[in-house]
């Protein structure tokens, strides 16, 4: 099923502007496999798809986050194993920097996914505490996300500690 919805987020269609709503619809199809197939899906192949939409349009970029959120739950250790991935793909949503003259909608899409970043990023971290760690037996694995981890508390900690009271008054 991955192979097939692969081929879709790649077909280009005639008219502008409809590849995008093609590679919408294939990710949105993902997450459906996603609820529904988990079991069938290839992870690798999966995962492979999720990373590639992180470096996506903003659409896409959301879905494979909320992706994230779940993936995480139900699989692990595979996304322990993308951490350093993920990372990366993150960092890079962080840094961007806007015109100057950017419009309200550009500054807002930016922020909105500054916070998803930030959300995810915190789940991440709790849910596999270990590679934010610098002892054990995996000290040598997740650098890459142990120093991204230390940028973004660093970085960030205002926006941090705002979504971690927003947890809190969640969980009540």
């Amino acid at each position: 099923m991955v192979w097939k919805c692969e081929r879709l987020v790649y077909l280009r269609a005639t008219y502008k502007g409809r590849t995008a709503n093609f590679k919408q619809s294939a990710y949105e199809t993902l997450y459906s496999l996603m609820e529904t197939a988990f079991s069938r899906i290839n992870i690798l192949d999966f995962y492979d798809r999720i990373i590639a939409g992180l470096q996506d349009e903003h659409d896409i970029r959301s879905l494979c986050n909320l992706m994230l959120t779940k993936l995480v739950v139900l699989d692990p250790d595979e996304t322990a194993r993308r951490l350093d991935t993920i990372a990366g793909c993150f960092r890079t949503i962080l840094s961007t920097k806007l015109k100057d003259n950017a419009v309200k909608q550009e500054v807002e899409k930016q922020d909105e996914a500054s916070k998803s970043v930030l959300r995810v990023s915190l789940l991440l971290h709790s849910a596999i505490p270990a590679a934010s760690g610098v002892t054990g037996a995996q000290a040598g694995q997740h650098q890459v996300w142990r120093t991204y981890w230390e940028w973004v508390e660093k970085d960030f900690q205002n926006q941090l500690t705002a979504l971690r009271e927003e947890n809190k008054d969640a969980n009540y």
